[in-house]
């Protein structure tokens, strides 16, 4: 009969089973529908036999630019932060681990206590004064019937896997920001160089159109226009130099350096035959390269598993718990058979009426992972966007750049012919310098434009992941 009862007790929580409410759980844009899409542009760009690697800014061949980036990767405040936060995801996973075995606690406690003489405890214990010996071993074990722990050990893995693609988005957005601010920095120098040799030569003019006017050819208007011109450079090359302190200024607070390493720095040298390497999957493994994308992957799974753990709320639970210990008001008789209090217990947990606080959890982690899921496929949607536009506005760059050669072309044969008429005796030297200036100014069009070159194609590494690939086994995290 005692058998009996026991299955019926083991049984009974069964048919009180919770139903758990329906839920509308948002859809995840496809990667497939992504790559096809993608696939509609391949006619943008040609890809190579190269590979996009993480220490992608070492083919500018600029050490110093080398030893910026590595020093800020290792010690920038805001990475020491995520990877601060990425060991405490990990130490999240081991404590809800630990919840998988049995929890062991030893408890030891000496009471000194007077027993009252008018309470249930007669004479001789009434009334008088003892101490109370209570070591004990206890045991407590919770069953997971319902995957709520399993669930619960799966959001903190995924929670730890999108802070590791945080610090990898981080590392790409510093180093392409340092690089970008570093090379900006190196065309500033060489249009600063390039200036001085215009100041130069209109120096040279005003010498001219100054012995012109000294012998009554022409008037001091002329004499101005110049002046007037010099003094347009010199602005032109002070605004450069404030634009090269303002970044100096900006490579410290992005590398977390104090002020003072700006006087430190010196010139970029910079290796300009830079090629750009396009996998010629691109397309293919474009997703896995993202490390945004994959943050909002992992933190999208992690709140899918909150739901199952919220689910597991609505059903019954068993726990186990047990406990060896012993009671004696004397010490010499601690551990005697006759102190031993065992005891063992198995508790249900029955969820009947909870006047809705189980389905306000669940709607709320149903909502947490919709957000999520939302992040996701925003995430998805720019990060193919970007990379699209960036190839267009290449390709639109380069036709740029062609009509540009074919205009440098056009001044620099103009500036031969008005050399060939001053060395023949035809023109004085005016023509020919003025026609130098008009070539060189073409010349920083043509760093400005080499500047959005570059600034693209860091854009673009950027846009294709900047060498990281989401390689995690994600099979265990699903």
């Amino acid at each position: 009969m005692d058998y009996l009862r026991i299955l019926f007790l083991f049984i009974t929580p069964f048919f009180l089973l919770g139903c758990v409410p329906a839920i509308q759980k948002a859809s995840l844009i496809q990667e497939r529908d992504v790559t096809n899409d993608l696939e509609k542009n391949r006619n943008l760009f040609e890809g190579n036999d190269e590979y996009l690697v993480r220490e992608w800014w070492e083919n500018f061949g600029d050490e110093q630019l080398d030893s910026l980036i590595e020093e800020a990767l290792s010690s920038a405040p805001n990475l020491l932060t995520l990877e601060a936060r990425y060991a405490q995801a990990n130490s999240i996973i081991e404590s809800v681990q630990s919840r998988n075995l049995p929890h062991l606690s030893v408890d030891a406690s000496v009471v000194r206590e007077r027993f009252s003489e008018n309470h249930i405890f007669p004479a001789p214990l009434g009334g008088s004064t003892n101490n109370q010996y209570q070591p004990q071993l206890s045991l407590n074990y919770d069953f997971d019937f319902w995957n709520a722990r399993s669930s619960r050990i799966l959001a903190a893995k995924n929670t730890a896997l999108a802070q590791r693609a945080a610090i990898e988005a981080t590392k790409i957005a510093l180093s392409s920001a340092i690089c970008e601010t570093y090379l900006s920095w190196n065309y500033d120098e060489q249009k600063l160089s390039l200036l001085s040799t215009i100041e130069q030569t209109t120096r040279e003019e005003i010498k001219i159109v100054e012995k012109q006017y000294k012998l009554g050819l022409i008037d001091a208007m002329e004499i101005n226009n110049k002046t007037n011109s010099l003094s347009q450079i010199k602005q032109r090359r002070e605004e450069l130099k404030r634009s090269i302190e303002g970044k100096k200024e900006a490579l410290c607070v992005l590398c977390g350096f104090l002020p003072s390493r700006a006087d430190t720095l010196k010139v970029p040298h910079i290796h300009h035959e830079f090629k750009l390497p396009i996998p010629k999957e691109i397309m293919l493994n474009f997703i896995a390269h993202r490390p945004d994308v994959a943050v909002a992957k992992y933190t999208a799974l992690s709140k899918s598993h909150t739901i199952e753990e919220s689910k597991a709320q609505f059903y019954p639970n068993i726990s186990l718990s047990g406990l060896i210990g012993f009671t004696s008001f004397s010490w010499t008789k601690l551990i005697d058979h006759s102190s031993y209090t065992p005891s063992a217990g198995i508790a249900f947990s029955l969820p009947l009426l909870d006047w809705g606080l189980r389905n306000g959890n669940l709607q709320n982690s149903v909502s947490d992972y919709n957000a999520s899921v939302y992040d996701y496929n925003q995430a998805l949607i720019k990060a193919a966007n970007e990379v699209v536009v960036l190839l267009k506005q290449s390709k639109l760059l380069e036709s740029q750049r062609q009509f540009h050669d074919e205009e440098i072309m056009a001044k620099s044969a103009n500036e031969s012919i008005a050399r060939k008429k001053f060395i023949q005796g035809l023109s004085n030297k005016l023509p020919y310098l003025s026609a130098q200036k008009i070539t060189q100014e073409t010349q920083i069009k043509t760093f400005s434009l080499n500047e959005i070159k570059t600034e693209l194609q860091i854009n673009l590494i950027k846009a294709l992941g900047g060498g990281y690939t989401d390689n995690e086994d994600t099979n265990a995290s699903r």
